[in-house]
């Protein structure tokens, strides 16, 4: 089931990202990093879509364990740090750290025992981080033309 995303160069180093048949937006960096700040970087898309998947994948399992709730927030948070790659041969700004904290508020107290177990099985099913948590690998061609 391939997925895909096209990012379309928009200015200075903005693009512009279509996703299936969603409403185009703008992926940017802030100026510290050389970006006019007209979207959210790479980075905080990584985050957003750990945020989703881990919702989706705890609301789907709290859905099949019967547990009603009144809400769920997923905060998730990032510490960049630069770090040595020998494959290029120096020190790299990356994202060393995720943390993901979920906030439920349940309907019934007596769900409790069952939110705790679905805690500890639902994590499997989120690809994206089961795929950031194993490793990515990944492939980038370059066609190029005048």
């Amino acid at each position: 089931m391939p997925t895909q995303v096209k990012a379309t160069w928009v200015e200075n180093i903005a693009f512009k990202v279509n996703v299936k048949d969603f409403p185009e937006f703008i992926m940017d960096e802030p100026k510290s990093f050389h970006g006019n700040d007209l979207g959210p970087s790479a980075g905080e898309f990584l985050l957003v879509s750990i945020a989703g998947c881990q919702g989706v994948s705890f609301m789907f399992c709290l859905q099949k364990f019967g547990i009603e709730v009144e809400e769920i927030v997923v905060n998730v948070e990032s510490k960049m740090a630069h770090v040595f790659r020998e494959k290029y041969e120096r020190e790299i700004l990356n994202i060393v750290k995720i943390d993901v904290v979920i906030d439920v508020k349940l309907k019934d107290p007596e769900d409790e025992e069952d939110l705790l177990e679905c805690f500890e099985v639902y994590r499997k099913y989120c690809v994206v981080t089961t795929s950031v948590e194993h490793g990515i690998p990944y492939e980038v061609k370059l066609n190029h033309s005048y």
